[in-house]
């Protein structure tokens, strides 16, 4: 960038936005740091929403955000969503292994050896890896 566009930004950034500054513990913002880098989202954009979601946000704003079609937020996007989402999918999960268990349990000694109880045990193994995985990723 040259001198002179610099300059301009720095003169619109002047006129345009302001900056807060707080004294806050170490851990926590270092916490709030990794906790941005690892949902590869900006520090200035989430104390941002965080400052409109306290505050308000002003008509005038939300026509212009609704104008210049910012990136959609991932509805999973918040680490408690995705522990939520996943804690859902794990029950889900675990319903299905208790329901294909008790089918394999309860099926018939002529069926014991079939490609159904085969299937059926397969399924079952699998259930448990994804549970496995699951659990390991939250």
């Amino acid at each position: 960038m040259s001198r002179a566009s610099t300059a301009a930004k720095q003169r619109w950034n002047k006129l345009h936005y302001s900056e807060i500054k707080a004294s806050l513990g170490k851990d926590l913002v270092e916490r709030f740091k990794a906790q941005c880098r690892e949902d590869g989202v900006s520090i200035a954009s989430v104390l941002a929403a965080l400052m409109t979601d306290y505050c308000g946000q002003p008509p005038q704003e939300k026509e212009h955000r609704e104008q210049t079609k910012h990136k959609e937020i991932d509805p999973y996007g918040t680490r408690p969503k995705r522990r939520r989402a996943i804690s859902i999918i794990t029950g889900h999960l675990e319903e299905i292994l208790q329901n294909e268990t008790t089918y394999r349990d309860n099926m018939p000694e002529n069926l014991q050896h079939s490609i159904r109880a085969e299937s059926s045990d397969c399924s079952i193994e699998k259930l448990g890896e994804a549970l496995e995985a699951m659990r390991e990723a939250y």
